[in-house]
């Protein structure tokens, strides 16, 4: 028979320990949704200063896209030929955000990164080429990675 009152003070014991001396989280342990919820709103606001400049110049517009957006996935385009997909990926305890960027011809997969967090706040940061992966990024915080972003698929250097 299992004593499930030993069992929840022990999971509040590790509770606990993973808690800060003033009771929130690490700061190398975020929830992945907000996390990413704060990676799209970054986006955007990155969006808007590039449009402001693209505009002026009178360029193609970076712009959303609704069409495969669902929860935890984020699209936007470049003109009419590119779109990049920003997703969260907590598969097998690996937390991270994937950018892939598409387009001609075929809609085919021009370059991707993988965006590495939940890790130590020391953690330098760092861009390590992986041959499955693309580019491989640790270190970064929401706003650095909208703003890598947003500057890869504006520069044609997302790879």
């Amino acid at each position: 028979m299992v004593d499930y009152a030993k069992l929840a003070e022990k999971a509040k014991a590790l509770q606990d320990a993973a808690r800060g001396p003033n009771g929130r989280l690490d700061a190398q342990e975020q929830d992945p949704t907000a996390f990413f919820d704060k990676v799209k709103s970054h986006l955007v606001a990155e969006m808007y200063k590039a449009n402001t400049e693209l505009s002026k110049r009178g360029l193609s517009t970076l712009d959303r896209s609704f069409s495969p957006s669902f929860s935890g996935r984020f699209c936007f385009t470049f003109g009419v030929s590119l779109l990049c997909g920003v997703e969260l990926d907590t598969k097998l305890g690996q937390r991270c955000i994937k950018a892939i960027i598409s387009g001609p011809p075929n809609a085919r997969e021009i370059g991707r990164r993988v965006y590495l967090f939940n890790r130590a706040a020391q953690q330098p940061q760092s861009f390590v080429e992986d041959d499955s992966n693309g580019v491989v990024v640790r270190g970064l915080g929401p706003e650095e990675i909208a703003v890598d972003i947003i500057s890869c698929v504006l520069s044609g250097e997302f790879s």
